[in-house]
């Protein structure tokens, strides 16, 4: 986790939704890597790594998913960025 968080302070994140994104999800998240999982009930989970955006991308980011019907199911602070 950074040492210090801040509203400006640009971080990188791990987002997971559910379901299937595919990469044209992508210019939503940067230069982010995208991966796709199928669980154990048949059910699929995306992950977007090395998201890099500060507080208030994030929150934009959060509200436009929700706005497509996303489910949200994770949010991490993988690292700090300079």
């Amino acid at each position: 986790m950074p040492q210090s968080i801040s509203l400006n302070s640009q971080n990188c994140y791990e987002i997971q939704v559910y379901g299937q994104l595919d990469e044209s999800w992508l210019s939503w998240f940067g230069e982010a890597k995208v991966h796709t999982e199928l669980l154990a009930d048949n059910n699929q989970v995306t992950t977007f790594s090395d998201v890099v955006m500060d507080q208030a991308g994030l929150v934009g980011l959060i509200r436009r998913l929700h706005g497509h019907g996303i489910v949200l199911i994770s949010i991490q602070i993988t690292g700090e960025t300079k």
